[in-house]
């Protein structure tokens, strides 16, 4: 090159991730080009869920408004979970991915329709350019046909798995080891829905509606629970999931151990951590709740990359309305000046849909290809 020649702009960077829209990409803004964001993930203190006074709920609204728009990911301290159940299930999950590989192929969601049960590493891919996500996981969901899940006699079974296809007649399949497994999930399960239901009482507020504005859409959520073991990264290019966004209303994600991995996405394509902090969980906007406020609170984007050398595990809970139920953009997130963006879809198509596409392996995810359903 001759002297005083101009450099070559430099070839621009992107992010790669998947979300509601499809695969996309975000450009890596550096210099002047940076916008202000996000450098950090702000804790909201949820003591005053708790209480009687509507203004104090409102104040904790107004904390939650803030960190789902302008970040779309919160710390949750004192959200009620105790520390005595949180040690039991963590006893449990660790134990589980403790055991043999043969052991926990026993229930391969691969042998529920209704794509439940353990997911081996390296299953899935949300990242084109690894060998795979290097996470295992144990799949559990609300079951209509569990009597602990309290399923009304009289609900609508249609859209899951008829029940003479699922293992024992419902749809989760759960360990013989450990035996406290499937009481511990469930006691869990319990005491988290437990602070989703109020938080979502919460966000309406900090969206002007009733708190109740939303009760109607989850009388049987299509919740999931994840336990997840990220064993360390030996090969460089590894991550523990691709980045993506949830298809949830809202995700709550107990990091059980220290392991810091989790990292999120801001407006300049830059990774922001999230390490763990004890008793706390990690809230964040899905995309069902992104839709349902035209794009006010933010499903933002996030991946799991274990540097560390030593073992992560997770716990989030997916927190999803009903199958039955439309969603359609709230009244006090668009008008003449802010048209609506979406158009009303079916929760439990929407979702099925993005499952199938996640889980391309499975088998009702290939059936589903082959009838072009998806």
């Amino acid at each position: 090159m001759a002297p005083g020649a101009l450099l070559p702009d430099p070839e621009p960077e992107y992010v790669t991730f998947h979300a509601a829209k499809g695969k996309l990409s975000r450009p890596v803004l550096k210099g002047d080009a940076k916008r202000q964001t996000f450098e950090e993930i702000p804790q909201v203190d949820f003591t005053k869920m708790w209480s009687d006074s509507i203004q104090d709920r409102k104040a904790v609204a107004l904390e939650v408004d803030k960190a789902f728009r302008e970040v779309g990911f919160l710390y949750a301290a004192n959200h009620g979970i105790s520390e005595e159940l949180q040690a039991r299930t963590f006893k449990v999950a660790k134990e589980f991915f403790e055991l043999p590989t043969e052991e926990k192929m026993k229930i391969h969601l691969n042998k529920s329709p209704a794509i439940k049960g353990y997911e081996r590493l390296l299953e899935t891919r949300l990242d084109d350019t690894t060998r795979g996500d290097n996470k295992e996981a144990v799949n559990i969901g609300d079951d209509p046909y569990d009597p602990e899940h309290g399923c009304p006699e009289d609900f609508d079974t249609s859209y899951y798995p008829p029940r003479f296809e699922c293992a024992a007649g419902i749809m989760n399949q759960w360990p013989e080891k450990p035996v406290d497994f499937r009481a511990v999930m469930n006691e869990y399960r319990v005491a988290v829905s437990d602070f989703a239901r109020r938080l979502l009482g919460i966000i309406a507020l900090s969206l002007e509606l009733n708190e109740d504005h939303f009760d109607y859409m989850t009388w049987f959520p299509m919740a999931g629970l994840r336990p997840l073991h990220y064993p360390p990264q030996e090969v460089s290019s590894d991550v523990g999931i691709g980045a993506h966004a949830d298809y949830s209303w809202f995700t709550l994600v107990w990091q059980m151990t220290a392991t810091p991995a989790l990292e999120v996405l801001n407006h300049n394509g830059h990774w922001v951590q999230a390490p763990p902090i004890p008793n706390t969980l990690v809230v964040n906007v899905g995309d069902f709740l992104e839709r349902a406020t035209n794009d006010v609170f933010i499903s933002t984007v996030h991946r799991v990359v274990n540097r560390t050398g030593e073992e992560r595990y997770s716990l989030p809970y997916f927190f999803t309305p009903s199958h039955d139920v439309m969603i359609e953009t709230v009244p006090t997130c668009w008008s003449a000046d802010q048209p609506k963006k979406y158009e009303d879809v079916n929760a439990g198509a929407w979702q099925r849909e993005r499952l199938y596409r996640a889980r391309y392996k499975h088998p009702a995810s290939i059936a589903a290809r082959e009838k072009g359903e998806i």
